[in-house]
């Protein structure tokens, strides 16, 4: 009979023990939510800045911004007459017709640059008919073109003169 009661005692412990295993587990699990919950809530409440900071942050950004939505302020454009010219191919007959707009950075440079305008048109051919058609056939070499002519013409109306060149027309042939 002892040994049966023996018996019993312990199959009652291991269940227990069992069991308080288990609820130590469910303890810790439910401590671990509970710290990660409070450490949520404290960075998503806590870290937030107040009203008074936000509303510092929405100023100065607003400050940073008023000159970018002005933009770049356009200049005054130029059209100069066609240009029509041969090309530099030895092989073949080539020509080039060219309508190009100036863009000059204010009126002073405008009045500067109808004062040299037939300077500013001999520079132009001059480059245009060193060209080759290899050169001026492909989107690298127009951009390259116009590149020099702004270079070109800085040089002759001073520096930062002008803004960009653009082609309105375009003919190879």
């Amino acid at each position: 009979m002892a040994k049966k009661e023996k018996d019993k005692n312990k199959e009652g412990e291991e269940p227990k023990k069992k069991k308080s295993k288990l609820l130590l587990f469910i303890i810790i699990g439910v401590v671990l939510i509970l710290v990660a919950g409070g450490a949520a809530a404290y960075f998503l409440l806590f870290s937030q800045p107040s009203d008074k900071e936000l509303a510092q942050q929405i100023k100065q950004e607003q400050k940073q911004q008023k000159p970018k939505e002005q933009g770049p302020k356009v200049g005054v454009f130029m059209p100069l007459d066609p240009f029509i010219v041969n090309l530099a191919d030895p092989q073949a007959a080539h020509f080039l017709k060219a309508t190009i707009t100036l863009e000059l950075v204010d009126n002073a440079a405008k009045k500067e640059a109808d004062k040299l305008l037939p300077a500013i048109r001999n520079d132009i051919i001059i480059l245009l008919s060193s060209q080759t058609m290899d050169d001026v056939i492909t989107t690298e070499g127009k951009m390259r073109l116009r590149d020099q002519i702004i270079t070109r013409l800085n040089h002759l109306l001073g520096p930062d003169k002008v803004k960009n060149v653009y082609f309105s027309q375009f003919i190879v042939q």
